[in-house]
């Protein structure tokens, strides 16, 4: 029992970056899930309308396809640029929006208490949300480049799962945490530390000690495990075409012939679109659980907090599974694994037409478990996979592009869902009447499809998911399997 405790626990002596990743991961998780539950009451003390909150809670996720997009391209850069240092200062600077966002947050509270500006004051918790956003898209990218270009490729999902943990721990705690600041309240003339305002100064204080942390403990040169070649690779391939060896063996042409092969852009788009396919899932249902429970079954908010710490813990669980299973099953089973659990999951929440049975709250129950631990499976083995198909090349781009497709249905999540439910019972009629809450088959059964759809396009392209091999030249890959 001891060796096996020291085996887990024993660090290799190029990942000593693991442990500060894994705390960043937890404290922006953290600091994410202390800010939800009080955001409602912020803006209505501001006197801010119900459709603001939607419009806050929606910017946070379009500040993540911002952060992504941006900080990939950068990430990008700075490592061909200066690999040594490039990661940590692309982490530094995502930190930056965290305690600008932070600080705004906090401002808009005595921005609310000024008679001529009070107008103001929920748009500027709103871009203090986005800014938040932009913080944590970016920092997932610059994080996950790093793990696919520093670590070995055996170890790549199992670090993604391992981060991943990590960041299940930070939405659990974060409530808890956040109920630590309700007997706050304190004023300094227009400055208040309350219930409120406290977890705005929680996340603008966690940023700038995260930044110390990042600054005096990471040294990227120091991680990479494997020789970095994304800023060789332009250089080689640079090198090969202008100044052709004279009389070279057939063999140093073939050579030169395969560094120039791009990543199999089939193995990429099938990544991206089993991401979707799990975010889109996930979406619907953190938006329109408390709603539709509520309404239809009658639940009460404790009900509804059991519920969400229930899934909390199935959601760790499950995220120790995929860390432990990925050590043992190729990612392969692992992702079609995944794509099973959330199809499944999918149609079991359906409801008539598309159902026999109205939906009752044992089957309710039933699929939301499915696609509680389909999630952590398909995020974190979908990432990893993405990082191996993708090789030496520019990581940083393209893993902003992967987290911009999956902040677009969280984005889009709370307008179409919640609309869902009510135009499928335009759509779909009979049996009348349309139950509390609305209809499921509609947004479930357009999950299921894409569930359906991805599953069925993995096993058509299994080999177009093979780790990149700068010595294969595709002739295994063209085509479909």
């Amino acid at each position: 029992m001891r060796a096996a405790l020291d085996h887990c626990c024993e660090q290799p002596p190029h990942e000593q970056w693991v442990p500060l990743f894994k705390i960043q991961v937890f404290f922006s998780c953290v600091s994410f899930s202390i800010i939800v539950p009080s955001l409602a009451n912020y803006l209505r003390r501001m006197g801010a309308e119900e459709w603001v909150l939607g419009v806050a809670v929606a910017v946070y996720s379009l500040g993540e396809m911002v952060g992504s997009a941006v900080f990939g391209k950068l990430m990008t850069k700075r490592l061909r640029e200066a690999p040594a240092t490039g990661p940590r200062r692309c982490l530094l600077e995502t930190m930056v929006f965290g305690v600008v966002g932070s600080i705004l947050y906090v401002v808009a509270d005595d921005v609310g208490q000024s008679p001529n500006l009070r107008n103001w004051a929920p748009w500027v918790v709103v871009v203090g949300r986005f800014l938040g956003g932009i913080w944590t898209g970016g920092k997932m990218v610059v994080e996950q480049t790093y793990v696919g270009v520093a670590a070995r490729e055996d170890r790549v999902t199992p670090l993604t799962s391992e981060i991943g943990v990590y960041a299940v721990l930070g939405f659990v705690a974060g409530p808890s945490v956040g109920a630590l600041f309700a007997p706050l309240n304190l004023d300094y003339g227009r400055w208040r530390v309350d219930e409120f305002t406290a977890p705005g100064y929680f996340v603008g204080l966690l940023c700038v000690a995260m930044m110390v942390a990042c600054y005096l403990t990471f040294n990227p040169s120091d991680g990479y495990a494997k020789p970095f070649q994304g800023h060789k690779l332009e250089r080689r391939l640079s090198h090969s075409l202008a100044s052709p060896s004279i009389g070279a063996s057939p063999r140093t042409n073939v050579v030169r012939r395969t560094t120039q092969r791009r990543p199999d852009a089939v193995g990429l788009a099938v990544c991206l679109g089993a991401f979707f396919a799990h975010f889109y899932s996930f979406a619907i249902q953190e938006t329109i659980t408390t709603p539709f429970v509520t309404a239809r079954y009658g639940w009460s908010q404790r009900r509804v907090d059991t519920l969400f710490a229930g899934v909390s813990v199935l959601s760790l669980v499950t995220s120790v599974l995929v860390a432990e299973l990925s050590n043992r099953w190729s990612d392969y089973d692992l992702l079609v694994l995944s794509l099973v659990l959330g199809f499944a999951g999918s149609l079991v929440l359906l409801d008539p037409p598309l159902w026999p049975a109205q939906l009752g709250e044992a089957r309710f129950l039933a699929g939301f478990a499915l696609i509680t631990v389909a999630f952590p499976f398909g995020r974190n083995v979908a990432l990893a996979t993405f990082s191996k198909v993708l090789g030496p090349c520019d990581q940083g781009e393209w893993m902003g592009l992967m987290f911009v497709v999956g902040a677009l249905p969280r984005c889009l999540g709370p307008s179409w869902s919640l609309y869902a439910l009510q135009l499928a019972c335009v759509l779909f009629p009979h049996p009348a009447p349309c139950p509390k809450g609305g209809r499921t088959c509609l947004e479930f059964g357009i999950s299921a499809l894409i569930f359906g759809a991805t599953l069925v396009t993995v096993g058509r392209t299994r080999r177009r998911l093979r780790p990149y091999d700068a010595d294969d030249e595709g002739g295994e890959r063209v085509g479909l399997v």
